[in-house]
């Protein structure tokens, strides 16, 4: 997504990106050259590809093609009532994360 698109991908509360040629940029590489007078950049990849974008959180899960986007958003929907103000889907979460559990962490 290039331009006014871009911001779109960030509002929504999911984001599936491509794991090739699939930039989430404002502008592209050629115009920040030119701004900058130089050449800096030589691809959009380099700006809001998937190795910039993912581990930034902005896109939230990589894929190969549009089809396993498209499995991936139909299983992620999986945990959501099919209808508003009904009960999860998965009701049992025991054992799942328990809350007292010891702290394995120290600063």
């Amino acid at each position: 997504s290039v331009g006014i698109g871009a911001y779109l991908v960030r509002l929504g509360q999911r984001a599936i990106q491509k794991s090739a040629d699939s930039p989430i940029i404002l502008t592209g590489y050629q115009a920040l050259n030119k701004l900058m007078g130089k050449n800096i950049y030589t691809s959009n990849d380099q700006l809001g590809g998937p190795m910039i974008m993912f581990p930034n959180g902005v896109s939230h899960l990589l894929v190969d093609d549009h089809l396993n986007a498209v499995l991936s958003a139909v299983n992620w929907l999986s945990y959501v009532p099919s209808v508003r103000g009904m009960p999860l889907p998965i009701t049992d979460i025991t054992g799942i994360d328990l809350v007292d559990r010891p702290v394995q962490w120290r600063p």
